[in-house]
């Protein structure tokens, strides 16, 4: 496929292809030349380069979204090749502003658990931002997230309903993405669902979180603790 491709532009969008970061991931192109979106699994935002043309001379069409601070539509248009690098660049500052601002739809008790969590796993795999897990880990971690969803519906009450569905849609697809996504990702987002689980109180935290069973999570996903299935499980 690469070989239908002038050379000039694969040299082009080369140091874009395994282009990783705190705010953005890429993704499969689905046709495109490079497919970049928000890690944010509630935002829309993304920064595709799909097309190039080289007459009269190289120009790639990008499409992105938002489109400045003001805007958060998309905008579609052909650039010279040469400006790629500074339209990026600014797609990603404003991503890393959505992440800085502070603003009423934060929850700042889930955001301070969720980085506590993400802090114990001392994530040292300089590839983590772009490998998975190993099958073994995969299938530890889906133990994990299963009992949570068998078990979390009978703590159910109507003031916490919605804070229960919403833990059960984020271990829902949590679960979908364990092959798919990075350790980064699984990692932070099986943090932030231990977060919502410890916000509902020490019930949930015994339940769920009490220490032999975090100490399996977390000494397994290092290739450490041997037994941890059957301790996350009891």
């Amino acid at each position: 496929m690469k070989k239908k491709i002038p050379l000039q532009v694969l040299e082009t969008i080369e140091p874009y292809v395994k282009n990783k970061g705190v705010s953005f991931e890429s993704v499969d192109s689905s046709g495109f030349l490079l497919k970049f979106i928000d890690k944010d699994n509630t935002s829309d935002f993304y920064f595709n380069v799909e097309e190039y043309k080289m007459d009269p001379s190289f120009q790639l069409l990008i499409d992105w979204k938002p489109i400045n601070k003001q805007s958060i539509q998309n905008r579609k248009a052909w650039i010279k090749a040469e400006q790629l690098n500074t339209h990026f660049t600014n797609w990603l500052t404003l991503l890393e502003g959505y992440e800085k601002v502070k603003s009423v739809f934060d929850d700042p008790i889930i955001e301070a658990f969720t980085e506590e969590y993400y802090s114990e796993f001392e994530i040292i795999d300089t590839e983590a931002d772009v490998k998975p897990f190993s099958t073994k880990q995969i299938l530890l971690l889906d133990s994990h997230l299963e009992n949570i969803e068998k078990k979390i519906e009978k703590f159910q009450t109507e003031e916490n309903k919605l804070a229960i569905q919403k833990i059960k849609d984020n271990v829902a697809e949590l679960r979908q993405n364990l092959t798919k996504k990075p350790k980064k990702w699984v990692i932070k987002q099986l943090s932030k669902v231990w977060a919502e689980i410890t916000k509902q109180g020490p019930k949930f935290i015994k339940e769920f979180l009490n220490e032999t069973k975090k100490t399996a999570i977390k000494e397994s996903v290092k290739f450490i603790f041997e037994n941890g299935i059957n301790l996350i499980n009891q």
